[in-house]
């Protein structure tokens, strides 16, 4: 009988162990997906924030290219009226004197927050009471009639 008992006790052993193994081996099946679609998903946003970065950078040097542009027109312009009209009041002024070029981000943030600034402000607004009102006694209710009437009434 201690034989048999071996025998029975290695084949559930087998079976446990063979159970155990495929239900670990599904695990790490599903572990390894979830972990390559994080991955990939990761991958996704990286190229994402890159397209976005590329995106505002060239928007950049549009806007830039645009302003230097604007910058030789008005030069014209201004060089244009003093030869034609030297004696003219009027004046042109050149607004895009000095060209910087600010952080896209910085500026992505600054418009972000005036735009929350401004929501916040709206939102206060709505829901403050009118400034429709006249400090002080306007002098529509008479409090001195008001007195008299009471003492007829009581006499």
């Amino acid at each position: 009988m201690d034989i048999t008992i071996a025998i029975l006790l290695v084949a559930v052993g087998i079976v446990i162990g063979f159970i155990t193994a495929k239900l670990t081996a599904k695990t790490t099946d599903v572990n390894q997906q979830e972990v390559a679609k994080s991955e990939q998903l990761e991958a996704e946003l990286t190229q994402y924030k890159q397209d976005v970065e590329q995106h505002f950078s060239s928007s950049a040097e549009l806007l830039n290219s645009m302003a230097q542009e604007y910058s030789k027109v008005y030069q014209h312009m201004a060089q244009a009226q003093q030869n034609l009209l030297p004696d003219s009041e009027l004046l042109i002024k050149i607004p895009f004197k000095d060209v910087k070029e600010p952080s896209l981000v910085q500026e992505a943030i600054e418009e972000v927050e005036l735009q929350a600034l401004a929501a916040n402000d709206a939102l206060k607004a709505a829901n403050e009471q009118p400034n429709d009102y006249v400090a002080g006694s306007h002098g529509i209710i008479n409090t001195q009639q008001a007195i008299v009437v009471d003492e007829k009434a009581s006499a």
